[in-house]
């Protein structure tokens, strides 16, 4: 393992650490320092809503494995 995978593998553990509400606060206070606006928290519903409208509002082909995924109605089509 390279010194860069350790120091990775450090920093991953130091960050599962902090408590989310201290982070939170970190993240305020740094938007703060800087003179920025925090961004607002995305929630699940925006995030769907935003991926369904990617490419036009055309529907993503998933794929799983080596074998096109298709709808359980399409699979004898």
């Amino acid at each position: 393992m390279s010194e860069r995978d350790k120091a990775l593998k450090i920093l991953r553990a130091i960050r599962q650490k902090i408590d989310p509400d201290v982070l939170a606060r970190a993240q305020r206070a740094a938007f703060t320092q800087i003179g920025q606006e925090q961004p607002e928290p995305e929630n699940e519903a925006s995030r769907l809503f935003k991926a369904a409208r990617e490419n036009g509002g055309k529907r993503r082909q998933r794929e799983f494995g080596c074998q096109q995924y298709r709808p359980y109605w399409q699979q004898w089509a």
